[in-house]
């Protein structure tokens, strides 16, 4: 069962998917998907999903451009990817409150809660800290989270988990996105240093590390921006911002995310299909997109970084995507 929310990327962007779920349902075949449909998924006893928008099928080149000066070694060769079948991507990153609903009825518990501790942002010097009794619950300082933030302080295994979830509850096939079918859809159709263009703008494109933003103490980021200015020193809640090309918000800022693929130093023999490109038992997963801690060079559409896929921090959230076909099971 599928709400359909909206059935074009521009119509009904800014519409709050909670208010937008008290509509009567309709059934939608994947078959019908079209691209930029707007839809969320029943999970069973009245209750849905993230908000998805359908991408179509392309083709386009993943990696660095040949004019990006900035260009490091781990994002190139360039090369095309086709995806031959359309996708559907969450909107946003997933927030507090949709985690929290999966830990509530699942059971599940986290890494960081197992573990007892999970990185913090300490004003007083500046870095990242290790803070007792912090996970999903919490902020970029350790406070409690704003329910509409994205979740942080998730380690790989707690993103598959929900996205596992979502499959059980929803019937359908949801999965962490590709590396490729992240960039695709940071792209939208663009051959750009950034998503908005070659260069870097003053204005309010997403949540980054700006000097115009003051700390709780009066300082400014390290990384931070000359110029720029977004209303957030730290995490802002999803959506604060104007939608991306294809109907997403916040893929470039606010928090990096986690995607499919095992971290691998180049591109060389990477998969031209748009899969995950992946190694049994590999310890380092790709994290793409910038954060409210990034410099600008981190901003750029290619930049992507390993991280250990025990992690947990304040930069780090993740989004989902949910594949065509339908699951063998249904939903409550």
């Amino acid at each position: 069962m599928l709400l359909v929310l909206s059935a074009l990327y521009g119509c009904g962007a800014d519409k709050d998917p909670q208010a937008a779920k008290t509509a009567p349902d309709a059934d939608i075949l994947p078959e019908d998907w079209q691209t930029g449909q707007i839809f969320a998924d029943h999970i069973g006893k009245g209750r849905y999903g993230p908000e998805m928008t359908v991408i179509g099928a392309g083709a386009f080149s993943l990696g660095a451009l040949k004019h990006d000066k900035q260009a490091q070694p781990n994002e190139k060769p360039a090369h095309p990817v086709l995806f031959a079948q359309p996708f559907a991507i969450s909107r946003s990153e997933i927030t507090v409150a949709e985690f929290g609903l999966f830990t509530r009825l699942s059971g599940y518990r986290s890494v960081a809660e197992i573990r007892g501790t999970s990185r913090v942002y300490d004003l007083a010097s500046g870095r990242m800290i290790e803070g007792k009794g912090v996970d999903w619950r919490h902020d970029h300082l350790g406070k409690t989270a704003r329910q509409d933030n994205p979740v942080v302080h998730v380690a790989f295994a707690d993103a598959k988990a929900y996205t596992q979830w979502l499959s059980k509850t929803s019937g359908k096939r949801y999965r962490l996105p590709t590396e490729a079918e992240w960039e695709y859809v940071l792209r939208a159709g663009g051959e750009t240093l950034y998503p908005w263009g070659d260069k870097l703008k003053r204005v309010e494109k997403g949540n980054l590390s700006a000097a115009r933003d003051m700390l709780p103490n009066g300082r400014t980021l390290r990384n931070a921006i000359a110029g720029y200015g977004d209303g957030y020193w730290a995490l802002a809640p999803v959506r604060r911002y104007s939608s991306e090309g294809f109907g997403t918000f916040d893929m470039l800022g606010n928090v990096s995310e986690w995607v499919e693929d095992c971290w691998h130093e180049n591109y060389r023999r990477a998969p031209a299909n748009g899969e995950a490109w992946v190694n049994p038992g590999c310890s380092q997963r790709v994290v793409r997109g910038s954060s409210w801690l990034a410099a600008a060079e981190q901003s750029r559409s290619s930049f992507r970084m390993p991280a250990n896929a025990d992690d947990s921090n304040p930069l780090l959230g993740f989004r989902v995507v949910r594949e065509r076909q339908a699951h063998a099971a249904n939903p409550d």
